[in-house]
């Protein structure tokens, strides 16, 4: 990930406020809190049973989760995930080298499915609009990676659906339903 890390932060620098620490927040989900909801509650705690959702940028956390620590994270629901992780106007000129580098990290990290399953979604109305060539490129990758649709990862576009609460809520019936579906 320090590649990678390095790569985008640098590209970021005049969009970001302060460093990354999307490692710092998983270690802490994974850790502290899961162990805190495991003891505190009746789970299923096991990697098969438990599944990170998210949505924007908790979208980009719940895929950057899943592929980080799949030995906790057996599913995962990315909706309308930000790829561009910044204001997509402001690094338009950069697009096609952040799909090379989205490619490229899932590449790395993917590996087979072994039971997991990912769900990803995007509308193309206001901010949602810019998600279809970061997921088209993600979407290939996990088709070239041995995962099938529908049974280990799905992709959904919804339609004139927005970038907001209210459109992510509709469809979470549909995301936990076949996101938390026996196999």
């Amino acid at each position: 990930m320090i590649s990678h890390r390095a790569t985008c932060a640098s590209s970021w620098t005049p969009q970001r406020r302060g460093g990354v620490i999307s490692h710092h927040y998983l270690a802490w989900i994974a850790g502290p809190l899961k162990r805190w909801v495991d003891t505190s509650f009746r789970t299923r705690s096991g990697r098969d049973d438990t599944a990170i959702v998210g949505s924007s940028m908790g979208g980009l956390m719940s895929c950057y989760a899943f592929l980080e620590a799949p030995q906790v994270f057996g599913r995962a629901g990315c909706v309308s995930s930000h790829w561009p992780a910044v204001d997509p106007r402001a690094i338009a000129a950069d697009e096609a080298q952040l799909r090379t580098l989205w490619d490229g990290w899932f590449a790395a990290r993917l590996g087979a499915p072994g039971g997991r399953r990912v769900w990803m979604d995007h509308g193309t109305a206001t901010l949602d609009a810019y998600y279809a060539p970061y997921q088209q490129v993600i979407d290939a990758r996990f088709a070239s990676a041995g995962w099938q649709k529908g049974r280990d990862w799905e992709s959904r576009v919804y339609e004139g659906a927005e970038h907001e609460e209210n459109a992510w809520a509709a469809r979470l019936p549909e995301v936990f339903g076949w996101l938390l579906a026996k196999d």
